[in-house]
C-alpha cells in the first residue's frame, strides 16, 4: 500500500508532527539514528481502549486512553501492546456502550477497501 500511497494519516502523537513514508528494506543501507544509543522522545500518548476493546475490569464499559515513555534506541522505536501499559499510564475517560459493527449494518468495511484495490476491482 505504501506505493500507492496510504489512506490514513500518519499518526505520531499529535496532528501536526508530519510523517515521511516510503518504502525501504529494513537494515539496507545507513540511518539517520543508527548510531544514538537512546534518545528520550518524552511521554506520549499511545492510543484509547474503546468499550468493546477492555482487558481490564474496571476499564469494561468505558472509554479509556493510555500513555507511556518513549525511547528510541538505534533508530528504532517499540511501542508495547495496549495490555503492557502499566495501570499508573492510563486514565478512564467517560462511561461507553459497546457500538455494535457489521457489514450488515453498513458501518464496517473491514480489509475489503484494500482487497478490492489489490485485486483491482
Amino acid at each position: 500500500m505504501i506505493e500507492r500511497s496510504g489512506r490514513r494519516d500518519v499518526f505520531l502523537g499529535t496532528r501536526e508532527c508530519h510523517g515521511d513514508v516510503s518504502p525501504c528494506i529494513f537494515g539496507e543501507g545507513a540511518a539517520a539514528y543508527d548510531n544514538i544509543d537512546e534518545f528520550a522522545l518524552g511521554y506520549m500518548f499511545h492510543g484509547f481502549t474503546y468499550a468493546d476493546e477492555a482487558v481490564r475490569e474496571a476499564e469494561c464499559g468505558h472509554m479509556s486512553v493510555r500513555f507511556h515513555n518513549v525511547v528510541m534506541r538505534k533508530g528504532i522505536i517499540e511501542f508495547p501492546e495496549p495490555d503492557e501499559i502499566p495501570d499508573k499510564d492510563r486514565r478512564i475517560l467517560h462511561k461507553m456502550a459497546i457500538k455494535p459493527f457489521g457489514e450488515e449494518l453498513d458501518n464496517f468495511t473491514g480489509l475489503k477497501e484494500f482487497t478490492d484495490e489489490e485485486v483491482g476491482l
